[in-house]
């Protein structure tokens, strides 16, 4: 088919600079996802259930196991958190992959990438435990906020959130 050989070349080029100048996310995801799992079966070996550990001041390091999602939610229904976990991951996923081999900015490009990153952890946790590890306490002073537990993979889908938005507002190239 006329053509044909111009439209691949350009995509195969198109896709090979793109990896070329993003093997750094994947990479950097990669760790995120490692260390948050790591860190789960660090606290699983070696704190009890409910056990409290003080790190600093104002950081703990405690056992707590979530069967739903954020803050319990579904709890009582692990079939539906598994699910909407794993069409939640699959969603950051493909966004991942589009804005990776897309023309995005640095903040878009590391937001989705952490996103996905804690996106994998804590759905890695739902196949293996049908529940999610929690290991960091944050004393705030607050009573129901130091209650919470969160895990690695929350503070990156968290900040990679934010970082997504903060990137949505400005074009690749431009600077804050």
């Amino acid at each position: 088919m006329p053509g044909t050989g111009t439209l691949n070349c350009n995509m195969k080029r198109l896709g090979d600079d793109s990896v070329k100048k993003n093997k750094f996310y994947p990479l950097g995801g990669t760790t995120v996802f490692l260390v948050d799992q790591w860190a789960k079966h660090y606290v699983e070996k070696n704190l009890k259930m409910g056990e409290k550990r003080k790190l600093t001041e104002k950081l703990e390091l405690r056992r707590i196991h979530n069967p739903g999602i954020c803050l319990g939610v579904f709890a009582n229904n692990p079939k539906k958190v598994k699910k909407l976990t794993e069409v939640g991951t699959g969603i950051v996923t493909v966004i991942q992959m589009l804005t990776l081999l897309g023309n995005s900015n640095i903040l878009r490009k590391i937001g989705i990438t952490l996103a996905a990153a804690g996106a994998w952890s804590n759905l890695t946790d739902r196949y293996h435990k049908e529940k999610v590890v929690d290991y960091i306490g944050v004393k705030t002073g607050k009573e129901k906020l130091d209650q919470v537990t969160y895990n690695l993979g929350d503070f990156a889908i968290g900040a990679g959130g934010v970082l997504w938005v903060l990137g949505s507002m400005f074009k690749k190239g431009k600077e804050l």
